[in-house]
């Protein structure tokens, strides 16, 4: 009997859970199925079968991603991807992943993303790298900064940044190509008002901005190691988000960390690649980027609606051949556009370029330029001129930056 391959009812889904864990060498929590089982949709979670046995896994979800422009796009967000170490290289991955892909477009999904685990895998399947992520180390015993915004931090406990977080992330993602939508679940497990089983209580702080109006303008979540070193303290404070919708609050919060008494170092991980805190310190060598990598990465699933979705930063008319190897999103369109309203449409004019799908999703916030792949032989240039029109309107006026796993 062979691999089937379908998605699974809510009698499976247990199982489904115990070799998804598994699948990421980890054991299943109990009550984990029973507690997340309401917020899953079963028509998107794939499985594949060896007999009885679950050895294969994949989600999807209904999301949403904000494009350069600030548009807000609908989009299929991959998730919960396993294998069993004895079914691997079967070509059951592309089992489960190529209908969910299809059913995405059915639904009116334009664009496809998700995070990747390892990073050879996913461009076979159409998706590109769109977004980086940055881990810095600032020294807090030497920063100094330039900048005493005016306003006020004050130290709060989770529901009270429960109540506050959600209306300033959503301002945030608005103006930030990448970011995607956070629901009212994601807000309850991820400040632990509710009890997800086999969780640890996070043990950290709260801090909220506000100017001097009283408006909040930005919060940070931190916790402390409290190491100590010959009775001198040499605590590090690892900022697990730091948000704010004001230069004003970013640097106040950015100055409180720094500030927090014992700590001789500041860490924060999932940020820009193009932090700003450099500039409000005397010496920028106090903040150092230690580790740079690809986070999100998008799939264009309808290439006519995703590339008028998104506005550009000069205008211009570009024509492209999307070549899609899946049948989604392939074919020739010509994209006119610029910061005030674009257009995508099928046409038969001649190409000045071939793009690989893969290629497109990685240039579509503007986080890739075209250049740079043309420059890697990651797509055909068939005329210079259309390769500087396409360079020019796809760049990104805000480097595209998603904070949220998922």
């Amino acid at each position: 009997m062979g691999v089937e391959v379908r998605t699974i009812t809510g009698d499976e889904y247990e199982a489904w859970t115990d070799a998804m864990m598994r699948g990421f060498l980890m054991e299943a929590r109990p009550g984990q199925a029973e507690a997340s089982r309401p917020h899953q949709d079963l028509s998107r979670a794939w499985a594949a079968f060896d007999g009885t046995s679950i050895v294969g896994t994949l989600r999807s979800f209904a999301s949403e991603i904000t494009v350069p422009g600030g548009a807000i796009v609908p989009s299929a967000a991959l998730t919960n991807v396993t294998m069993r170490p004895t079914h691997r290289r079967q070509g059951i991955m592309r089992r489960m992943i190529e209908p969910d892909l299809a059913a995405a477009r059915e639904r009116g999904e334009p664009v496809g993303m998700l995070i990747a685990a390892e990073y050879p895998i996913y461009s076979r399947f159409g998706y590109g790298p769109s977004t980086d992520h940055a881990t810095y180390t600032v020294d807090a015993r030497t920063a100094r900064f330039t900048v005493d915004p005016p306003g006020a931090l004050e130290i709060i406990d989770g529901p009270t940044l429960r109540r506050e977080a959600p209306a300033l992330y959503e301002r945030f993602r608005r103006a930030t190509p990448g970011a995607i939508e956070r629901n009212e679940h994601w807000w309850d497990v991820n400040l632990q008002i509710v009890t997800v089983p086999g969780d640890k209580p996070w043990k950290g702080f709260n801090a909220l901005y506000r100017n001097d109006q009283g408006e909040s303008e930005g919060y940070v979540r931190y916790h402390t190691d409290g190491e100590w070193d010959a009775r001198r303290p040499d605590v590090t404070l690892t900022v697990d988000e730091l948000l704010s919708v004001t230069p004003a609050a970013y640097a106040r919060l950015w100055r409180y960390c720094c500030e927090v008494d014992w700590v001789a170092t500041v860490e924060a991980a999932d940020r820009r690649v193009d932090e700003l805190l450099p500039w409000f310190v005397e010496d920028a060598r106090h903040v150092v980027q230690k580790w740079r990598a690809d986070f999100q990465w998008l799939r264009v699933l309808d290439a006519a609606t995703a590339l008028g979705a998104r506005r550009y930063l000069t205008p211009g008319r570009v024509v492209v051949e999307v070549v899609d190897p899946l049948g989604l999103a392939g074919g020739r369109f010509a994209v006119d556009g610029g910061p005030d309203g674009a257009s995508a449409a099928a046409t038969d004019s001649s190409a000045g370029l071939t793009v690989p799908v893969d290629a497109l999703g990685a240039a579509y916030l503007g986080g890739t330029t075209f250049r740079t792949l043309a420059t890697a032989g990651r797509i055909d240039v068939h005329d210079d001129g259309s390769l500087a029109v396409a360079d020019a309107m796809f760049r990104g006026e805000v480097t595209p930056w998603c904070t949220t796993w998922f």
